[in-house]
């Protein structure tokens, strides 16, 4: 077998949108960075890169930050125009030109895509189950005069190979484990054949040179909502996830086993970075097979494995087959009938949205875990859990519980607006899970409390934390 990994015909990852042939008269390969926003290990860069050299053509790449986008706001902005400047620097040390376009308002960022693809030989872009994605790539793919192409590069393991929706992990598991072996390779990486630079039709932002003022003038030019600020401390970009994944391979992975106890920071905070995809799940997993083979802790490394292609795979998995994953309706059968049956069951509180956004309900330790989500962008391991799970008890039905919950993750998490939030989320009302012994309001769903957690786990000094991410969250209103 081939050390590295390449393609082949009929390749699972490869989807063409299109009946449309390749367009003779095309000047370039399109390579569109959605949501691959990484100048290499970048398997839907590789592949427009292979054929633009069999055409003799050469690759342009092109990645655009649009106003528009749902929750659009400075953090999102911030990190992504952080990520956009490692990408241009990785793609000019590649000899490819990087098409960097930071429309101010949506009206500036329309028909951009249409006059890129009508130049292109053929299109490729990025296979993404959630968010923008499939909506635009659908659309590109109609009008487009040309092959209209999607590599798949989410989650390591190919999203077809399960070919269905998996009822839970368990089911999951051996497919992953089957097809680990031959997918957990380096990716070929082919360079450019062909070099050349092209005219664009806008005008496109120098990001690769940007400094952070630079990019903090950008965000304040761009019409979007300017109240929820970036994080501090937490930096975009393909060059810092490397650097995170290797700190955490050196200094965390022998904890991760603890990961559940807020006291102790094994974590490896790469969510952020697989979202934005300004790191590859096949990266981080080989990096992890490398510090297992050196001792850095089989059952830790394990552990990590287990949650990053297994469980993340479960969640794409969920994504890919269910359409409405973003929403309260694919809810399992069971699971509905049982929240409703416990509808009228006493609450102990009722809260409104701007009661949970604001981290004002009766419960500290809910209130902790929406601070940090506020401040931080992103929930403790364990703490995420009782945050889906506690407003259940707190709202008059469970879809209502739901939206409010994924409209918190989605406007504030830097992880949010993905299959794994949602699946996280689906998960609090029963989707991969089973019927628990009965109990008020939430039948026989999975309960869980803040007042058993804080029995097993140490969540004390998370809580006073709280209080410096509650001024963090004031000051920035």
């Amino acid at each position: 077998m081939n050390t590295h990994l390449g393609f082949a015909s009929s390749d699972p990852r490869v989807t063409v949108l299109n009946d449309k042939p390749v367009n003779t008269r095309g000047r370039y390969v399109l390579y569109w960075s959605q949501m691959f926003r990484r100048p290499a290990d970048n398997a839907a860069l590789a592949f427009a890169i292979e054929r633009a050299n069999a055409l003799r053509l050469p690759c342009l790449v092109y990645e655009a930050v649009r106003p528009d986008y749902p929750f659009a706001s400075d953090r999102f902005h911030t990190f992504l125009l952080e990520g956009a400047r490692a990408m241009g620097l990785g793609l000019r040390a590649r000899g490819l030109q990087h098409a960097f376009f930071l429309p101010r308002t949506a009206d500036e960022a329309r028909g951009v895509v249409r006059k890129l693809v009508s130049h292109a030989a053929l299109v490729v872009s990025d296979d993404h189950p959630s968010f923008v994605c499939p909506i635009q790539n659908s659309a590109a793919a109609r009008f487009a005069e040309c092959s209209y192409i999607i590599v798949d590069d989410t989650t390591a393991i190919p999203m077809s190979l399960s070919g269905k929706a998996e009822f839970a992990a368990r089911t999951l598991r051996p497919k992953i484990l089957k097809a680990r072996d031959f997918w957990l390779r380096p990716l070929d990486e082919p360079e450019p054949a062909v070099r050349a630079t092209f005219d664009l039709p806008f005008h496109a932002t120098p990001i690769a040179d940007a400094t952070n003022d630079d990019i903090a003038a950008l965000v304040a030019s761009c019409a979007i909502d300017h109240s929820v600020r970036a994080v501090a401390g937490t930096r975009g970009g393909a060059d810092v996830a490397e650097e995170r994944l290797i700190d955490f391979l050196e200094k965390g992975i022998s904890g991760y086993g603890d990961r559940n106890e807020p006291s102790a920071p094994n974590t490896s905070r790469l969510s952020p970075y697989l979202h934005f995809g300004h790191i590859s799940a096949r990266g981080v997993a080989l990096e992890t097979l490398k510090a297992r083979a050196a001792g850095a802790g089989e059952l830790a490394c394990d552990g990590f494995l287990e949650q990053l292609l297994v469980r993340r795979g479960l969640a794409f998995n969920y994504a890919e087959y269910v359409s409405a994953h973003t929403t309260f309706e694919p809810v399992p059968a069971w699971a509905k009938t049982t929240l409703a049956a416990h509808e009228a069951d006493p609450r102990p509180w009722l809260a409104t949205r701007q009661e949970l956004e604001d981290a004002h309900t009766p419960d500290e330790l809910w209130n902790a875990a929406q601070l940090e989500l506020r401040a931080r962008g992103i929930v403790h391991n364990y703490a995420r859990m009782l945050w889906g799970k506690i407003p259940i008890t707190w709202t008059p039905s469970a879809p209502e519980a739901f939206d409010h919950l994924v409209y918190l993750n989605d406007k504030y998490a830097l992880d949010g607006r993905d299959p794994d939030g949602y699946a996280s989320i689906a998960w609090c009302f029963g989707v991969h899970d089973r019927p628990w012994p009965e109990r008020a309001i939430f039948g026989t769903v999975r309960c869980m409390t803040t007042r058993s957690a804080r029995s097993k786990l140490d969540f004390e000094g998370y809580m006073r934390t709280a209080s410096t991410w509650r001024s963090e969250v004031s000051a920035k209103a």
